[in-house]
C-alpha cells in the first residue's frame, strides 16, 4: 500500500470525464450541433479566464461552473437561455460522483496512507474539496493557481510531497491525464493510476502500475494488488 496517495481533481475526483468531453456531451445533449474545435475554443477562453477571474478565487462549484458555462456560450454565440440546464446538469454529475468518491476516501484513509488533491484550479479547489465532503480526508490540497506551479511541471508534484511529508517513491498518483499526470508523477518515482475510459490509448504501459475505470475501484484495486504483491515501494 502506498504511504500517500495523490488525486486529479478535475476529469478524476469530480467525475472521472474531461471536462471538455462533458461540456462537449451537454451541448449536444441541448441540441445544439457544434463542431468539436468550436466547443474546443469555446472551452479553452472559458479556462483562460477563469485562471485570472478573482471571483473563482474562493467560489464554490455552481458559481464556478456558471460562469465557466457562461463565458463558452459567449464565445460560441450560442442562445444563453440553455446556460442553467447546462450548468445544473454539469453540477449534478459533479455532486453524484461525490457521493461514490467521499466513502472511496475515507476507506482508503482508513487504512492508513495520507491523502492529498493535486489540480490545475482556479484558486478554489479547497473550496471544493470542503463542499464535495472530501475536505476531512485530506492531508494536502495544492491549488495550483495558489502556488505558482502547473501541471505537467513536475515541479508541483514535488511540492505536493513535501507538504505531504511522504517521499516520492512512496507516493502513488491518481489522475485521468497520462500527459499532465501519469508522465510528470512516474519521472519522480511516484507509482501511478491512470483513470481510463474504453477510447483511452496508453502512449507508454510501463508508466502506469494501476488502470482504473471509475476512481471509486481504488481501495480493492489496491488491496488485490497487495495479496498479489502486485504494487511495488510500500
Amino acid at each position: 500500500m502506498p504511504r500517500a496517495i495523490l488525486f486529479d481533481m478535475g476529469g478524476t475526483l469530480d467525475g472521472g470525464v474531461h471536462w471538455l468531453n462533458r461540456f462537449a456531451a451537454l451541448y449536444a445533449e441541448a441540441g445544439l450541433d457544434l463542431a468539436r474545435e468550436r466547443v474546443r475554443a469555446a472551452f479553452d477562453e472559458a479556462e483562460r479566464r477563469a485562471a485570472v477571474d478573482d471571483v473563482m478565487l474562493t467560489c464554490g462549484l455552481e458559481t464556478m461552473i456558471d460562469r465557466h458555462v457562461g463565458w463558452q456560450l459567449e464565445r460560441l454565440a450560442a442562445d444563453r437561455s440553455m446556460r442553467s440546464a447546462i450548468v445544473e446538469r454539469f453540477v449534478a454529475r459533479v455532486r453524484r460522483a461525490a457521493e461514490e468518491n467521499a466513502p472511496m476516501l475515507a476507506a482508503l484513509s482508513a487504512r492508513g496512507p495520507r491523502l492529498g488533491v493535486v489540480s490545475n484550479g482556479c484558486g478554489n479547489v479547497e473550496v471544493l474539496c470542503a463542499e464535495l465532503g472530501y475536505a476531512p480526508y485530506l492531508s494536502a490540497v495544492v491549488d495550483s493557481r495558489r502556488v505558482g506551479l502547473y501541471k505537467p511541471d513536475p515541479a508541483i508534484f514535488i511540492f505536493a510531497a513535501a507538504k505531504i511529508g511522504v517521499p516520492a517513491r512512496s507516493i502513488m498518483m491518481v489522475g485521468d491525464s497520462f500527459d499532465r499526470d501519469i508522465r510528470p508523477a512516474r519521472s519522480l518515482g511516484m507509482m501511478t493510476a491512470w483513470l481510463v475510459d474504453e477510447a483511452s490509448r496508453c502512449p507508454d504501459p510501463s508508466l502506469v502500475d494501476v488502470r482504473l475505470r471509475r476512481v471509486s475501484e481504488l481501495p480493492s484495486v489496491l488491496e488485490s494488488a497487495v495479496a498479489g504483491a502486485g504494487v511495488p515501494r510500500a
